[in-house]
């Protein structure tokens, strides 16, 4: 799985300087801001997956401690080299899911990692165990419902019967098959493991329903965009039909 990631570091960067991707990691460092305000005022902060540290970066910008960890050198070698950019310290761990670091955590991170795990792989029940009592969990992945909405402006009701009825998506950045997991079977893994959903969230709500991608180039009609996004992040019923969802659970304490 490393080298899946290892070998797309390039193209990743491109996407992220893209205006989707600007949309996706804004609205996340709010949804997390006000996590880390319900918390504490310096937490340790683990982000499970955390690549180059897109997510982790602004939170150990705000005086959190944050660790990264990630099987890929290279994406964690990006977030260091980052990191010192900034003038923020940040400490990275190379690992999988498999291998988290000993102790409980303030909040920990898995963003956009379990769709490419196997179901049974108990990583919801895992990634709980790291939370200290009265911490919470923040879990992302894409949500499938937006799949079919998406195929059903740009391909027709064909091209959404089809992603209906899939059970896996091929990612764009990184050519590969992922997993669909829908929102209530991931909410009803974090009740399994014990904790107690506190927040769903949406990103990407609007512009993944607007075709005319040139147009997010302006700045003009992005601000208006992320504008929008911001206010529909955390609202019913609009959170359901985001490109990825967020979903925030508390470990009882």
């Amino acid at each position: 799985m490393t080298d899946v990631f290892t070998n797309r570091l390039a193209q990743w960067r491109a996407y992220t300087e893209t205006p989707w991707a600007r949309i996706r990691y804004t609205v996340v460092e709010e949804i997390l801001r006000r996590q880390c305000t319900d918390l504490g005022e310096r937490l340790r902060i683990l982000d499970v997956g955390g690549g180059d540290g897109m997510d982790a970066l602004p939170l150990a910008r705000a005086g959190h401690e944050v660790t990264i960890l990630d099987p890929s050198e290279a994406w964690l070698a990006e977030a260091k080299r980052r990191a010192a950019e900034a003038g923020v310290p940040l400490s990275t761990i190379v690992g999988g899911v498999e291998e988290l670091p000993p102790g409980e955590w303030d909040l920990v991170l898995c963003h956009f990692v379990l769709q490419y795990r196997p179901a049974d792989a108990g990583d919801v029940r895992r990634l709980a165990a790291a939370v200290r009592p009265g911490g919470r969990l923040s879990v992302m992945v894409p949500n499938p419902a937006s799949m079919v909405l998406r195929q059903l402006v740009t391909g027709g009701p064909e091209g959404a019967l089809g992603e209906l009825r899939a059970d896996t998506k091929r990612t764009v950045t990184f050519d590969h098959n992922v997993r669909k997991i829908p929102m209530a079977d991931l909410e009803a893994d974090l009740e399994a493991a014990g904790l107690r959903l506190t927040g769903r969230f949406g990103t990407r709500i609007a512009n993944d329903l607007l075709t005319d991608d040139a147009a997010k180039h302006d700045p003009a009609y992005f601000n208006h965009l992320l504008e929008l996004e911001r206010e529909l992040c955390d609202q019913e019923p609009f959170v359901r039909v985001g490109g990825m969802y967020q979903l925030v659970a508390e470990r009882p304490g």
